[in-house]
């Protein structure tokens, strides 16, 4: 039976240098040059450590470098003794050792501090008991040396020995216990009571018990971390004396140290359900984030705020002041998050205070515009939507909201559609604030710069212009931002920008001037083939005037869908003013004038290059023909419908938050309950919470799998190797968020030993290994499991590939291979649900370079059933409403995002349709910001479309 020898290393060092010259590096060892002897050690190491041994130069190094007094010679020394073997294939000490221990002890008894320290550092990694031994005098000399540093290194050596070999010191505990009265090393007396902690719980609390009469705020950060952690276990394993340590713990929420205080609220958090801890953990948290410099710090603070949030909300709403005021931050990051947690805690007793901190703040933001625009933008953008979440909520703050916000909507930025979406939704669930807020739109309309603003206030009009008076108003103010006529397409509007002499240079060319002109500026004449031209005659600063009418300008560059939506508007005012009490001479007027502007829209389109599209066109003709058979009844059948839908849509988003929180709060029927009095362990449930939660922070970016390891790993494993093979080879893969594990089982099937095995592996993509292989001795029949490691950098499908190479007992000479099957990488381990705005979803599709059309290509018949297929196996979560893609329809298109665990957005929009035969046609369209992604997720949704 062959036996596998434990690494001693507790080191890692990558090392890509060629193998050195043994000669050169003996000949640099035995040299008398400082310099070259640092040099060789530090490449005797490395090569050690990435798996070429040097167990030849260790009687090299004891002769020429171990007795050397040079600091950085003794501290490589000592790292090249602590990752060699000490002991020889039967387990016995190698006789060179027996000069190492001589070395090692005159080292612990050297003048120097530094060198002391060093190699009682050293004794704590030796884990040979022959030669520990003959050390242990020499270690507890060290105990009372004057110099701290040496102390607090005596005593993690005492600790160590202890632990590995209580019999060299039996009365370890009782000599730190009469040490550590006396300590005044704040880092001394921190190792000692963690000793005393593990070796002799009894003995710590005695010693804390003392303590705490002597005001233990003053005993130094990294003593009272010890204090935490030994309090922590106490009140989990002596709940009946729980309270009486927590009062400890209340005491250390003084202190004046972070690491202390984040400590002390965590503990606090898991012990205890009482509202008087809950509420002094979550200010504490409140505190450090207000206060603490380090943005990292920040981010784990809000982390554990959130969890405070989510099962003590009422408590963390008290406090939602004291979060906003940490706002002042400038990374928009924490801001951000600041904005999210605080939504969920707005209460109607604090609503009106956080709605007017939010005002300021964005007005403070205008204020600030020109030290960082983008980042300010982005900034208010959150704040507008942080408002328009609690003014849904609470309507009755709006009015303090209104105007402020309203002063916004001219931006050409993302905010603008936040403001103006907020205004819509304002207008329609509050009708007393309609009129203030139609007034104000209208005098910012022509300002207004954005095209998806402009469609959603044309929309606005058309809708909540109610009176004559207000619907002449809004026809005045369409009307002028359209002027002046007649509209002509960018390219000839710039061809035609004569100057004052057009007409007189046409005249001198032999073409006589028609002396018709219009009140706008356009001069008629005949040219030689008998055609009519129009000539506008215009200032030198047209081009400037058309600029600054952004409205007139996205018409005239070719945006047809707000052309559109601009006749649906007036064919909506116009019907609204047939259905009031006005005069008929005033209604067939202005039906005249929106006619004549529907004709000046439809001769742009037909002008164009490209001319208007055909869906543009049939809306603006639909327009016209409403606009020849306009009737009273005619009104009431198609106003009605556009409010009925838009009212429908904002009745749907609270009760779809609540159908949400209702869903995250839903326990299982089978959900265990945890009595700590019936636990087969000293675990409490707090305890167990807690470990749960860091296990799955720490180790997986999925949800902690609560089935059992065994069941887990069979749904992973792998064959490597067929069962003919002399060697039979398979594996389970546990993905972790940023690294793979594999667990290769290795069986020899043969009747001979198997020498020199090795599972050489390599790997394609973002892939690398951490480590080189090891050689193993595999006897007949045995079997060994063998761990690899490999490192993930980015969200991409990878391979790993390799083989199994090994010496056959019986010829040695003979290397036989054994080739092993790929292992591919699933790209749905690395990515997980995620939700993000509309607005965000279309500025990241404008944003990305990378896309992967996918042709669909599969044998389901249903719209729905393929979208939900999709879904299943890309992990991704569909933005789209449901109530959007009700009904019969042979059309469907819905946006779906996901977000990797390195950070990476991954974006897809579904637009499929049903063919006459029943079959559905369309794309998948994919994009990143990486092509890996991309990529991959086009490949899983082309293997797996097929049903």
């Amino acid at each position: 039976m062959s036996q596998t020898v434990e690494n001693q290393c507790t080191q890692l060092i990558h090392f890509d240098g060629a193998t050195d010259d043994s000669k050169q590096l003996k000949e640099d060892l035995e040299g008398p040059k400082i310099e070259k002897k640092i040099a060789a050690m530090k490449t005797v190491i490395m090569l050690h450590l990435n798996g070429e041994p040097q167990t030849s130069m260790t009687m090299t190094i004891i002769r020429f470098v171990l007795p050397n007094d040079n600091h950085t010679l003794k501290k490589l020394t000592l790292y090249f003794l602590e990752i060699i073997d000490k002991v020889d294939s039967q387990g016995r000490l190698l006789p060179e050792m027996i000069l190492v221990c001589n070395f090692i002890r005159n080292d612990l008894q050297h003048p120097n501090e530094y060198i002391r320290g060093c190699t009682l550092r050293f004794v704590c990694k030796v884990k040979e008991m022959e030669l520990i031994e003959p050390l242990t005098d020499s270690i507890l000399n060290n105990l009372d040396n004057r110099h701290s540093y040496v102390r607090r290194n005596a005593i993690m050596a005492v600790f160590t020995v202890f632990q590995r070999f209580p019999h060299l010191l039996p009365d370890g505990p009782e000599l730190i216990e009469g040490l550590i009265e006396n300590e005044s090393d704040a880092c001394a007396r921190r190792n000692a009571f963690i000793m005393l902690f593990n070796t002799a719980p009894e003995r710590a609390v005695r010693y804390l018990r003392k303590a705490i009469d002597l005001d233990i705020t003053s005993t130094g950060e990294h003593f009272q971390l010890a204090v935490v952690d030994l309090l922590r276990h106490l009140c989990k394993t002596n709940p009946g004396e729980k309270y009486q340590y927590m009062r400890v713990i209340f005491s250390l929420m003084a202190s004046k140290s972070a690491s202390v205080l984040f400590q002390c609220a965590s503990s606090l958090l898991g012990l205890s359900t009482s509202p008087t801890a809950i509420r002094e953990s979550a200010g504490t948290f409140v505190k450090l984030l207000s206060s603490h410099g380090d943005n990292n710090v920040r981010l784990i603070v809000l982390d554990r705020l959130e969890d405070i949030k989510k099962r003590y909300p009422d408590i963390l709403a008290e406090m939602l002041m004291d979060l906003l005021r940490t706002l002042s931050t400038p990374n928009l990051d924490i801001r951000r998050k600041v904005l999210e947690l605080c939504m969920d805690l707005v209460r109607p007793q604090n609503v009106d205070k956080a709605v007017q901190f939010m005002k300021k703040e964005v007005i403070r933001t205008q204020e600030e515009a020109e030290l960082d625009k983008a980042a300010n933008q982005e900034y208010r953008q959150s704040l507008v939507r942080a408002i328009h979440h609690c003014v849904v909520r609470h309507p009755q703050v709006a009015n303090q909201i209104l105007q402020v916000l309203s002063d916004y909507v001219i931006e050409a930025g993302p905010s603008a559609v936040d403001v103006i979406l907020f205004m819509r939704e304002v207008m329609q669930k509050q009708p007393e604030l309609r009129e203030d807020a139609l007034t104000k739109l209208l005098t910012m309309f022509p300002s207004i710069a954005s095209p998806r603003v402009l469609r959603i206030a044309l929309w606005i009009f058309s809708v909540h212009s109610k009176t004559p008076e207000e619907i002449q108003k809004v026809l005045t103010v369409i009307k002028g931002a359209l002027e002046p006529f007649p509209m002509l397409p960018a390219e000839k509007s710039s061809s035609q920008a004569p100057s004052k002499t057009s007409t007189a240079d046409a005249v001198d060319n032999g073409r006589p001037a028609s002396p018709l002109a219009d009140a706008r500026g356009s001069t008629y004449s005949i040219s030689k083939d008998g055609t009519y031209v129009t000539t506008i005659t215009a200032e030198a600063n047209l081009s400037d005037e058309v600029s600054s009418q952004a409205f007139r300008n996205h018409l005239v560059t070719g945006d047809f869908f707000l052309a559109a939506v601009v006749c649906s508007t007036l064919t909506k005012l116009v019907l609204s003013l047939y259905a009031s009490e006005v005069p008929q001479h005033t209604k067939t007027s202005t039906k005249a004038q929106v006619m004549e502007l529907l004709n000046e829209i439809i001769n742009l389109g037909n002008s164009s290059t490209p001319i208007i599209d055909d869906d543009s066109f049939e809306r603006i003709m639909l327009c016209q023909t409403l606009l020849q058979n306009t009737t009273a009844e005619m009104s009431q059948k198609v106003l009605p419908s556009s409010i009925a839908a838009f009212a429908e849509l904002v009745q749907d988003t609270p009760q779809k938050e609540k159908e949400d929180n209702e869903q995250k709060k839903f326990t299982p029927v089978e959900a265990g309950i945890h009595f700590s009095q019936l636990t087969c362990s000293n675990k409490t449930t707090q305890e167990v919470e807690l470990e749960v939660e860091d296990v799955q922070l720490a180790t997986s970016n999925q949800q902690v799998n609560r089935r059992s390891d065994f069941v887990s790993k069979l749904n992973k494993v792998i064959q490597l190797t067929g069962r003919s093979d002399p060697i039979y080879a398979e594996t389970t893969v546990t993905v972790h968020q940023y690294d793979i594990l594999l667990d290769i089982l290795v069986v020899n099937q043969s009747n001979s030993t198997m020498q020199n095995l090795t599972v050489e592996l390599a790997t394609m993509g973002d892939l690398k290994l951490c480590e080189r292989p090891q050689n193993y001795t595999l006897a007949a029949a045995e079997s060994i499991n063998i761990k690899a490691n490999i490192k993930v950098s980015s969200t991409e499908t990878g391979v790993i590939f390799g083989n199994i190479v090994y010496d056959s007992a019986s010829n040695p000479n003979d290397r036989s291979c054994v080739i092993l099957n790929d292992i591919h990488i699933d790209i749905m381990d690395y990515i997980m649900p995620a939700t993000c705005t509309a607005t965000a979803f279309r500025s990241m599709w404008a944003e990305f370079e990378w896309e992967n059309k996918v042709v669909v290509n599969t044998e389901v018949k249903s719209l729905r059933e393929y979208l939900d297929h999709i879904l299943k196996h890309t992990n991704m979560k569909c933005l789209t409403s449901d109530s959007s893609m009700e009904g019969d329809c042979d059309f469907l298109s819905a946006n779906l995002y996901a977000k990797s665990s390195f950070g990476e957005d991954a974006l897809a929009n579904i637009s499929v349709e049903r063919a006459l035969g029943g079959k559905l046609e369309g794309f998948v369209r994919i994009r990143s910001k990486t092509q890996g992604i991309a990529l991959s997720l086009g490949d899983k949704i082309t293997m797996k479309q097929k049903g």
